[in-house]
Parts: C-alpha cells; sequence; structure tokens
C-alpha cells in the first residue's frame, strides 16, 4: 500500500481562501461610476461573470468583470463591436 503525502490542514485552507470565486457570498458590482479623477464602484449587488472579447483587431486582452443586471444592459448597449459573454454567479 503506497501513502500519499496530505498538505497540513492550515496549508489547505489558507489555499482555499485566495481561490478567486471559490466563496459565493454577496459579491458587489465592479462597475465604474466615477469620472476621470476617481474610480467610484456601482456598488449593486453582482449576478453576472461578464466577458469581453475585443475584436477590433488591436488585440486587446480578454476583460472579466463581475456586474449587476443594470450595468451589464449598459455595457451590451455600448460595445456592439465586442463579443460579450455573461454567466450567472
Amino acid at each position: 500500500m503506497v501513502k500519499t503525502q496530505q498538505p497540513p490542514v492550515a496549508d489547505l485552507e489558507r489555499t482555499l481562501v485566495e481561490l478567486p470565486g471559490l466563496d459565493r457570498g454577496r459579491q458587489l458590482c465592479e462597475c465604474d461610476h466615477g469620472d476621470d479623477e476617481a474610480y467610484a464602484a456601482c456598488g449593486c449587488k453582482a449576478k453576472w461573470r461578464v466577458t469581453v472579447d475585443c475584436v477590433c483587431g488591436e488585440n486587446h486582452p480578454r476583460r472579466v468583470e463581475i456586474l449587476c443586471s443594470r450595468c451589464l444592459r449598459t455595457l451590451r448597449q455600448l460595445q456592439d463591436r465586442d463579443t460579450i459573454t455573461a454567466r450567472h454567479l
């Protein structure tokens, strides 16, 4: 019989805490409602994990955002050249 070595419980708990999105508690919308001078988060309860793929040809990186339904609707109206995928949290 072969024994496998298990990581200490403290290391496992720390690893689980660091995983993004594992805690499905109250997540807030990350949409920026501020002006050019300062960031101001929306603060509403987030319901969507949104992935935005740019198709403009400039090779922009993929963005992932956590948004409320209102901010997702606004994003869809503004981003007609980008591909938007939304998944419910």
